[in-house]
């Protein structure tokens, strides 16, 4: 066994195991051998079979689902872009969701479905946004590519800023919307879930058929071209799917941060920079992440809750303080990133 395909048999393993620990430890410890047996023959007078179908298990599949498509998208966005900090948090995809969800709540009473259609115009809007900015400072003498993450800031500084004014605008309505602003994976937005999963499951799929030429562009758009690869059209169908996919995960749960920024870094030392192995890895990564975290901001103050959005942005912040220093400023970073 290579050790890439060890990596991501282990990564996949890990995130079973965290599923079965997210859906088993709790203020009532329910067995993993016994869930089964609640699923199929659910019992509605029996607590354990109402904590596990209609709070555990939502919590967990939105867990998995924000984890894997953050993941691969903050992986594919890496690579397109040569950019070690790129992500959909720090392009602008998750702060342009968040400002059309809240404007389009506020201002027309969009309903649920009509919110995640927003969420996927935000997002769009945001990354063309970042570029569209990045492109106007100059990016093309910038070979460190740090330009881009700057637009990406302050793209996202701008949508935040319109949609806490929002938020701001009207108090009590504020509290509908106050832990979803944050990225907070919770039960409560299992009907979003079940309205926007296929989106992702689509996104899931394009990652999966361009993974071949997607490594093909990374190692040069021209040997991608001489090798039959239509340049143009596998970015731009890469990039909606990273888009679409983000930008679904916000409409379900808020803007979970960071997640495409940290798992691409802990998964290429051991999988390396072909798609085909590392997306799958980083899928499986990214849900476990997102798995420990919820479990996590669960147990950690118990029986308090904490929000999973701000276990994330501590544990991407850290992570993107040590990105920095390593690729901008270490000995060596002028390199061509």
């Amino acid at each position: 066994m290579t050790r890439r395909t060890g990596f991501l048999c282990g990564a996949i393993c890990a995130m079973i195991l965290s599923l079965l620990a997210n859906l088993s430890i709790g203020p009532t410890i329910i067995p993993w051998q016994d869930m089964p047996g609640m699923l199929l023959h659910f019992d509605e007078d029996d607590y354990q079979h109402f904590i596990l179908l209609y709070q555990r298990l939502p919590r967990a599949l939105i867990s998995v689902y924000v984890g894997a498509l953050m993941a691969c998208g903050g992986v594919i966005l890496q690579g397109l872009t040569r950019n070690p900090l790129a992500s959909p948090a720090t392009l602008g995809i998750n702060a342009g969701a968040t400002m059309f969800v809240i404007a389009g709540a506020y201002s027309f009473d969009f309903g649920i479905k009509t919110q995640g259609a927003a969420a996927l115009v935000g997002g769009v809007a945001g990354f063309l946004g970042c570029v569209l900015i990045a492109r106007l400072a100059g990016r093309e003498r910038d070979p460190r590519g740090m330009m881009l993450i700057l637009s990406g800031a302050l793209s996202s500084m701008l949508f935040l800023g319109i949609a806490n004014a929002f938020l701001l605008s009207d108090p009590v309505r504020r509290l509908e919307f106050l832990g979803w602003v944050t990225g907070n994976i919770n039960h409560v937005y299992a009907d979003r879930l079940y309205h926007f999963w296929w989106i992702g499951v689509l996104a899931l799929i394009v990652f999966t058929l361009l993974a071949r030429p997607l490594t093909l562009i990374t190692l040069g758009a021209e040997k991608a071209a001489s090798s039959g690869v239509n340049v143009p059209l596998v970015t731009a169908l890469a990039l909606t799917a990273v888009m679409f996919g983000a930008s679904s995960s916000v409409a379900i749960c808020g803007p979970i941060g960071f997640v495409g920024l940290v798992v691409p870094h802990i998964v290429r030392p051991f999988v390396g920079t072909g798609f085909t192995v590392s997306l799958p890895a980083c899928a499986a990564t990214g849900a476990t992440v997102c798995l420990l975290s919820d479990l996590l901001a669960r147990q950690a103050f118990a029986p308090y809750v904490l929000h999973t959005g701000l276990i994330m942005n501590l544990i991407g912040g850290v992570m993107f303080a040590l990105t920095v220093k390593r690729f901008y400023l270490s000995a060596g970073s002028g390199r061509e990133t």
